[in-house]
């Protein structure tokens, strides 16, 4: 690793450990360091359930999503070969809402919910919608052909405007709040198996991205370029959509759709490790997963208690940076 990439490497370990610092103290009632530390040793800690049953499950959930959706991300980007993309703007999150909407609406005859009834029904309305770009630019699926970012914010419109449809004709009171509670994007009701399915789909995200390193630096060259050099393009393409929803989607179910951190965390992680995918991978991840705890602690600092929606933060932050990549280059679009 080079100097440079080194050092960086090491200036965002330490901002890891001061947003794990800040993010178990800020709150209603704030705790010094020595105070946090004692309620994550001892067990007659007074603060020890503040620590343990609200702030810490909410830190990794915001840290395990964050993750997914930086890795996310890269796949999508290197997919279809614009650094446009992410699973917001290709319609996946919009997928992934309307499959959870149809369990909070209770229009799925189950017998029971379970633990996890949401984030399947989240990665399956997720890959529907990536599949149906695919399919309304199959020919740029397999051409690399970037009308696929149009046919994903066409989707994405197609799923918001059904779900905006059932809301409307079929939501009771206390299921429209639940939906708009959930549309915002949110921590707050974070648990301890939920982060536990979190953590376990951000391993496998990782472990994937690892195991096909070298064809995702190959794909970013093109796909002629790819097959030339003996890779399996389209096999490749339609794994990449597969893991993006299915982790993707199923994260997205404990969160709420939170936009432009698959988009903004590639940028900024290519530029300081380079543009090989295996460091990027890794670094990657701790960078989008210290990014959105740092968005969910600056949302509790802006509207205390609760906090203001993550969803609006990451939107504040990420439509700049959205607007400048796409000016700066207009061969994006």
């Amino acid at each position: 690793m080079r100097p440079k990439a080194l050092g960086a490497a090491i200036a965002l370990l330490g901002l890891m450990a001061l947003v794990l610092i800040a993010g178990l103290g800020t709150g209603t009632y704030r705790l010094s360091a020595t105070e946090i530390a004692e309620a994550l040793w001892s067990p007659e800690a007074p603060h020890r359930l503040i620590v343990w049953e609200l702030r810490l499950p909410r830190l990794l959930l915001a840290f395990c999503a964050g993750g997914v959706l930086s890795l996310g991300g890269f796949y999508m980007q290197a997919l279809i070969k614009n650094p446009l993309a992410d699973p917001y703007i290709m319609g996946l999150t919009a997928g992934a809402g309307f499959g959870v909407n149809l369990i909070i609406l209770g229009l799925i005859p189950l017998g029971g919910l379970s633990l996890f009834t949401y984030p399947l029904f989240a990665a399956l309305g997720g890959l529907s919608s990536l599949l149906l770009v695919v399919v309304l630019g199959f020919r740029s699926f397999f051409e690399d052909n970037a009308k696929l970012l149009i046919a994903g914010v066409a989707v994405a419109s197609i799923f918001t405007a059904l779900t905006g449809v059932l809301i409307y004709t079929q939501a009771e009171d206390d299921q429209i709040r639940q939906v708009v509670f959930w549309s915002f994007g949110s921590f707050a009701r974070a648990t301890w198996p939920g982060v536990g399915i979190s953590s376990l789909l951000l391993l496998g995200a990782l472990l994937f991205g690892l195991a096909l390193a070298r064809p995702l630096d190959l794909l970013v060259l093109g796909d002629l370029q790819a097959r030339t050099l003996g890779m399996q393009v389209s096999r490749v393409k339609l794994v990449l959509l597969l893991v993006t929803s299915l982790t993707v989607g199923g994260t997205v179910a404990f969160t709420g759709p939170i936009g432009f951190v698959g988009m903004m965390i590639p940028h900024f992680s290519r530029a300081l490790f380079g543009a090989a995918h295996r460091p990027n991978v890794v670094l990657g991840t701790l960078m989008g997963g210290t990014y959105l705890a740092a968005c969910d602690i600056l949302s509790r600092w802006l509207l205390p208690p609760a906090g203001l929606p993550i969803g609006i933060v990451t939107a504040i932050l990420g439509v700049p940076f959205f607007l400048y990549v796409l000016f700066s280059r207009r061969s994006y679009i």
